[in-house]
């Protein structure tokens, strides 16, 4: 957990927030008094919203949440100026938000006086009275004009930043980026908390319905590969390494198709469905990257996976989504094809450990006991 604390500190001062500790200085461009605003299209509730914490990028999951959309449409119908701008893009730009479509760029730049005029409107309500507004439309921040406000800093006001003079850059919590917050539903919603990672330093699941629940403490990665992480966007020179180990056109850039191969791969072979070309992923692609495998030196067939999980594992129940050397000794002991070694608990491990249950008159639970331990370590 300390290591994940860390990467979170290391990520506050990624590409896009390139904050300076210190006093707080000016507003981005000067502020009108009585600023014009968003209009709430619902009856907002006494209580406001929890301050958005700081959840950076760690999932590529692009497109544009019903909450973005619903808060870029409002502002360029009221403030009737400036561009659309972007929502997602590549996952290969940096820590922005705009991989897991939580950001915006609303193109309103210093150079145009109406622009800029807007611009101030528009943050100076947002920012005011410290920050409800912000909290109501869940923004964890905004940027512009070399200047970053934070929700979870609105104690220090306006900070140092750079760039953004032609527009506002807006990043969204969970909540915002799905339009679960007062502003829209009229009362405060429960707190999302995002795609989860599975393993330590890796890009999180994606995700299709809100997550209300914490994640896990993900594990550390059960095999290393030689190859990074690559990601939609990435003109790595392994890309041809990879679409050619998924049999797809070997472009050299990770293309909508390639994710598209990706996502089919991870689901087929028990790999953490991240879209991303991830160590766990990398490992089960092309094996003789492989730099480190918790398993080396225990096989299958000769029951030293099972006689070892036996060992140290069967006191705890492993089941879906269990993730770590548990999964890999498991799936090693079931004999599973070597793709599918990941030490992640999915469909195929699922299937697998039910048909061994079958086959020796067991309940068909998918949930593997001492009792399946034993079994295997009887070879």
């Amino acid at each position: 957990m300390r290591k994940i604390a860390a990467a979170l500190a290391v990520l506050l001062s990624a590409a896009v927030l390139p904050v300076q500790a210190g006093a707080a200085t000016t507003t981005p461009v000067p502020f009108p008094s009585s600023p014009k605003g968003l209009t709430p299209p619902v009856t907002l509730p006494t209580s406001l919203d929890p301050v958005p914490a700081y959840i950076p990028q760690i999932a590529c999951q692009p497109g544009t949440p019903t909450g973005v959309a619903k808060l870029r449409e409002l502002v360029l119908a009221t403030y009737g100026i400036g561009g659309s701008g972007n929502t997602a893009r590549s996952c290969s730009e940096g820590t922005s938000e705009h991989a897991d479509g939580r950001a915006w760029d609303w193109m309103v730049a210093v150079s145009n006086t109406k622009q800029k005029a807007a611009a101030a409107d528009f943050l100076a309500w947002l920012t005011q009275d410290s920050g409800k507004w912000a909290r109501r439309l869940g923004i964890m921040y905004v940027i512009y004009n070399g200047k970053i406000w934070g929700a979870y800093r609105a104690k220090d006001g306006w900070r140092a930043s750079s760039g953004h003079a032609d527009h506002i850059h807006i990043s969204f919590s969970w909540n915002g980026a799905h339009a679960n917050t007062s502003f829209w539903q009229g009362k405060v919603m429960p707190t999302e908390y995002g795609p989860c990672a599975r393993f330590i330093d890796q890009p999180a699941v994606m995700r299709t319905s809100p997550n209300t629940k914490p994640c896990y403490a993900p594990w550390y990665p059960v095999k290393k590969s030689s190859y990074g992480i690559v990601e939609l966007g990435s003109k790595a020179s392994s890309m041809k390494t990879a679409q050619g180990a998924l049999g797809i056109t070997k472009s050299g850039v990770f293309d909508s198709a390639t994710r598209t191969a990706v996502i089919a791969y991870q689901k087929k072979y028990d790999l953490p469905v991240t879209s991303s070309i991830d160590l766990p992923t990398w490992s089960s692609l092309v094996p003789s990257s492989i730099t480190y495998n918790r398993a080396a030196g225990y096989a299958g067939g000769d029951g030293s996976a099972a006689r070892y999980g036996l060992e140290h594992y069967a006191d705890s129940p492993i089941g879906p989504l269990s993730t770590g050397p548990k999964v890999l000794f498991l799936q090693t002991a079931l004999l599973m094809n070597s793709k599918a070694r990941t030490g992640y608990f999915a469909d195929l491990t699922e299937r697998t450990v039910k048909a061994f249950q079958r086959k020796h008159g067991l309940a068909e639970t998918g949930i593997v006991t001492r009792t399946e331990w034993k079994l295997l370590a009887a070879k």
